[in-house]
């Protein structure tokens, strides 16, 4: 059984998403509010296995509430509710640590695959997301990055991980690709990281769109 939590502060969403997983096997909605603060005692009281929150309808574009539940409650994983205007939030969001996003457009077996992927503690976010923030990037009008010598720091190894991870390819499905495990997946991100001086997934892909290797 997956134990949900719901943040929406309007009312229409519950007439929509609520009725949804009511009805699918394997999920209970243990916890619901309008406001964090609302929230927070029941996070406490029913522990539930993921966090569903509709930044479309949260003050100052789900940041704070993000940043209040992160700060209490880590290692819940958190699926927020998005649509394409919110683009300019998404770097800040994976920073935050928010685990998944679905588009408010989005097929309910899409939030239902994302549900099960976070409570499985994995990450989802679609192809779509890295597809807008790399368009985004492309428009900013930033310096490339100095404190890398050149994209030699990285095996051809490394650059075959970076650019499917800017094609949105899971750990999963970059492992199967290239014939390795997901662990090792993760081993090659850590020493990607490391090597360019980034710390998320999104500044990853920043610097492969800067450095034209995605």
């Amino acid at each position: 059984m997956c134990k949900l939590a719901i943040l929406e502060n309007y009312a229409l969403f519950y007439s929509g998403i609520k009725p949804v997983l009511e009805k699918v096997d394997g999920f209970e909605i243990v916890a619901e509010a309008k406001t964090v603060i609302d929230l927070l005692p029941q996070l406490k009281e029913n522990k539930p296995d993921v966090i569903i929150i509709d930044v479309l309808h949260c003050e100052k574009e789900g940041i704070i509430p993000i940043k209040k539940i992160k700060r209490r409650y880590a290692k819940i994983p958190i699926l927020l509710i998005v649509n394409k205007d919110y683009i300019n939030h998404f770097e800040d969001y994976i920073s935050l640590g928010v685990n998944g996003l679905v588009f408010n457009n989005s097929t309910t077996t899409e939030l239902i695959t994302a549900l099960k992927k976070l409570k499985n503690n994995e990450d989802f976010f679609p192809q779509k997301v890295w597809l807008l923030m790399k368009n985004l990037f492309r428009t900013r009008s930033k310096e490339v990055r100095t404190d890398v010598s050149s994209n030699n720091t990285l095996t051809h190894r490394e650059i075959s991980v970076l650019k499917l991870f800017c094609k949105g390819y899971t750990y999963k499905e970059i492992g199967s690709t290239l014939n390795i495990s997901p662990r090792t997946v993760e081993t090659h991100k850590k020493n990607i990281a490391s090597k360019l001086g980034v710390r998320s997934t999104a500044e990853m892909v920043e610097y492969a769109i800067q450095n034209q290797i995605n």
